[in-house]
């Protein structure tokens, strides 16, 4: 290796200091611009003392000074080591007698150095280095005597550019200070790191606070006043959610916790996230509403990622290099973002603990449902669900507080969330439930009477009153806080006022607001809810929930109104029903598809119900009761049809007869679905048709022309007669024209040709009998009536109608 490209390469770091303390002075080796060792002509060595040259008395005029080279002596490199190490950026010049001093090769190099006295190495103590004076600025000469011990013993004649010299024999003041500078430069360095460190944590949790929602933390300042659970409320439901929470062994990672609209369920998770951070077991929530502006599915993950910065630091060194790395991470996708700044940072941190059992974080997501898009909803459960399920040795667990959406029922039934997911249910109207509101309603009435001690006597309200409450409350939590709250209200600064209030409000008559509304802030709720329904599908919700409203709860055994009763009735597919429906799963239970055949719609409390059948407090969106009785008296009639006696010869298979069916779930024969409906039919029909107005009963009388009461009544059980006689006893007042009837004595009997087929036993009095009479005078300590009918028009059907003070309801034939 040519020794000018060792020149150029060799880089080191050599100081000291004088003894005599004289002042330092770099030491230059002086290279030619040629980039070749300068080197002396015979002549200029022709004279010297041991025929050697002075490279100092060489130097010309203009000569160029080379790069800086800083070598240490203490490294224990001998020239020769220097020559084999030598740096690509260093320049050093060694000088010897005759003509060696061109070391042409390796070996010539060593050539020169072998008559050197023996390396000496470091344990042997620091060198002396005796630095000579300056003889030109800048340059230093550096004899033979200069290195007596070490790397450069014997060592003569060559000339260092730019030096730091450092003395290894510096005293131990000397040593002391040296040490003071690098410990000073080195907390400066640490300092400015640091420095730089907060300024960009600073940066990056500004950009999540920007990005995402403070208000829907756990404690932010717009939830001053958030609800929370009362003592002794939700106690079971409570305790299990933290067993979950604490046992880190569980393979259920997540927890969904659904109910109806305003039962309890953020109060729930409320009290359950500060109990878990007071013992330091919380990560972040997210409380979604949407009359608060807190339903943009985009600011979530700013939001919990914002929280669990603060919360670890060692999260928040992770999250930092990420936004340096990808400062416009919040333009990704959701899922991008969840991966990269949730998963992936807690996935290094469980990395880093070595199998050191630590405390897994809950992330609580309450009120899902309310997110503005549910897309996103759906994949929110996707993305937590995957991840529980790919990785449950993450320190996460995630609970999640909703209405019982249908979209969101759909994402926790997939195979992925059975594995992973634990479900828990707030139920309305059960044990625990009932109880619990009556300890809201008892709780709020003994705060009331600390805050009024002169203005209310210690046994205020009385027991009735509040059993009064309770019952309509009927396990509703979210009804008995509204109720409190409004009595407690100070604004108006009156709680007996507003008590009696209150009950004069729950005993009115529907329509009638001539009060305040107690229940104003649930029926808020119920407008919210009903809002979200478009316009086109609206009119078809309140045909659904205008039948089940007024006709399930009948006594009428023939039948229930199953879910594809309901559908089928209305002339609704399957599709069409559940899509009136689909907004509505957080007020009304609505059976799958698999247990339609089986199991009616339910409204989870009855305060939804009188919302709707209150115009004054539904507005647009209540229930008009004539309209609906119209519908329900006509469409029923059309299903009656089907149970006239010439149809039982018939079989159902023959489709020109019998009417096809909009949705015949899978688990039911079309033959027993029909049946069903037309049993179901019967008696809401025909009281629907009582129900009309004598004004509004035209299209009905019109319907009724037509139709041919000749039906198969054995198909109803005895304790439905009543309704076929109220019938005939209506359209006695409202079309006589349809109703032939005269009264008969008991053991009177008709001709033949009129003789009717079917008897009609009904329990009543003379005041029911009344219409039948026609004027004439009742007669007294009659315990039975019997009269003669022929009902319809087209086709008159003879009827014995017996009216008996006794109970004697039942169709005899």
């Amino acid at each position: 290796m040519p020794f000018s490209k060792v020149v150029r390469k060799v880089k080191g770091i050599f100081s000291t200091r004088e003894k005599d303390k004289r002042h330092r002075q770099p030491v230059h080796a002086y290279h030619s611009p040629s980039s070749e060792l300068h080197h002396p002509s015979p002549e200029a060595t022709s004279g010297h003392p041991d025929n050697t040259w002075d490279p100092y008395a060489a130097v010309p005029q203009g000569a160029a000074y080379h790069h800086s080279a800083v070598m240490d002596s203490r490294s224990g490199l001998r020239p020769a080591d220097l020559y084999n190490q030598a740096g690509s950026n260093a320049s050093i010049g060694v000088v010897n007698t005759g003509p060696s001093i061109y070391p042409a090769n390796t070996q010539s190099y060593h050539d020169s150095t072998s008559r050197s006295p023996p390396y000496q190495s470091q344990a042997l103590g620091p060198p002396y280095y005796d630095v000579p004076s300056v003889v030109q600025p800048g340059i230093r000469r550096v004899d033979s005597s200069t290195f007596r011990e070490a790397p450069f013993a014997n060592a003569h004649n060559f000339v260092i550019n730019n030096a730091t010299m450092i003395q290894n024999g510096a005293t131990e003041e000397e040593k002391r200070e040296e040490q003071e500078r690098r410990n000073k430069k080195e907390t400066r360095a640490e300092q400015q790191r640091q420095a730089e460190e907060e300024k960009q944590a600073q940066n990056v949790l500004k950009e999540l606070a920007a990005k995402g929602m403070p208000g829907a933390m756990l404690d932010s300042r717009e939830r001053a006043y958030a609800p929370r659970c009362n003592e002794g409320t939700r106690q079971s439901l409570r305790a299990r959610i933290l067993r979950w929470e604490r046992d880190t062994r569980g393979t259920e990672r997540v927890l969904w916790l659904s109910g109806p609209a305003a039962v309890g369920k953020s109060a729930v998770a409320q009290t359950v996230a500060e109990t878990l951070k007071k013992e330091g077991l919380l990560g972040a929530v997210f409380f979604f509403s949407r009359p608060n502006d807190r339903s943009d599915p985009d600011v979530v993950i700013p939001t919990l990622v914002y929280q669990l910065a603060l919360l670890i630091p060692e999260y928040q060194r992770i999250v930092i290099k990420q936004f340096v790395k990808d400062p416009v991470i919040f333009a990704r996708t959701r899922r991008l973002q969840f991966e990269s700044l949730i998963i992936n940072p807690f996935r290094l941190l469980a990395s880093q603990q070595n199998g050191a059992s630590k405390p897994r974080f809950l992330i609580l997501l309450d009120g899902l449902d309310e997110c503005s898009n549910r897309r996103a909803q759906c994949e929110f459960v996707e993305m937590i669900s995957d991840n529980a399920l790919a990785e449950p040795s993450l320190p996460l667990s995630w609970m999640i507080c909703s209405r019982p959406e249908p979209d969101l029922k759909v994402a926790f039934s997939s195979d992925t969330c059975k594995a992973v997911c634990l479900q828990e249910k707030l139920e309305v109207d059960d044990h625990e439930a009932q109880g619990d509101a009556r300890r809201i309603l008892d709780k709020g009435f003994a705060d009331i009477r600390k805050r009024y001690p002169d203005q209310l006597p210690g046994d205020w309200p009385a027991g009735h009153q509040v059993d009064a409450i309770a019952d309509r409350a009927s396990g509703h939590l979210g009804f008995a806080s509204f109720i409190v709250r409004f009595i407690g209200d100070e604004v108006y600064d009156d709680p007996h006022g507003q008590l009696e209030v209150c009950l004069r409000f729950l005993q009115r008559p529907t329509g009638n607001l001539e009060d305040l509304n107690p229940l104003q802030a649930l029926d808020l709720l119920y407008t919210q809810i009903l809002s979200d329904i478009p316009q086109a599908i609206l009119p078809t919700t309140k045909r659904i929930l205008g039948l089940f409203i007024h006709y399930s709860n009948l006594d009428a055994p023939s039948a229930t109104l199953v879910a594809a009763v309901h559908a089928n009735f209305l002339g609704l597919g399957q599709a069409a029903f559940n899509r009136a429906l689909h907004r509505l799963h957080s007020v009304v239970f609505v059976p799958p598809a698999s247990e339609a055949a089986s199991k009616p719609i339910q409204i989870y409390h009855a305060s939804f119900s009188d919302y709707l059948t209150d115009p004054a407090r539904s507005g647009a969106f209540g229930l008009d009761a004539d309209f609906q009785n119209l519908d329900i008296a006509i469409t029923g009639l059309t299903w009656l049809k089907y149970c006239h006696k010439n149809y039982s010869d018939f079989d159902y298979d023959e489709p020109e007869i019998f009417p096809e069916l909009t949705w015949i779930p899978s688990n039911i024969t079309y033959k027993i679905l029909l049946e069903s409906i037309c049993k179901w039919t019967f008696t809401p029909c025909l009281m629907a048709c009582t129900r009309i107005p004598k004004n509004a009963s035209g299209p009905l009388i019109q319907v009724l022309e037509h139709f041919d009461f000749d039906l198969d009544y054995c198909k109803w059980w005895d304790d439905e007669t009543r309704p076929l006689a109220s019938l005939i006893l209506w359209l006695t007042s409202v079309a006589p024209n349809l109703v032939v009837s005269h009264r008969m004595e008991l053991d009177q009997l008709v001709s033949r040709a009129d003789m009717p087929k079917t008897t009609i036993w009904v329990k009543g009095d003379t005041d029911f009998v009344e219409p039948l009479l026609q004027g004439a005078a009742k007669m007294p300590g009659i315990q039975r009536y019997k009269f003669f009918i022929k009902l319809g028009r087209s086709n008159p059907v003879p009827f014995y109608l017996h009216v008996s003070l006794m109970n004697e309801s039942r169709f005899t034939y």
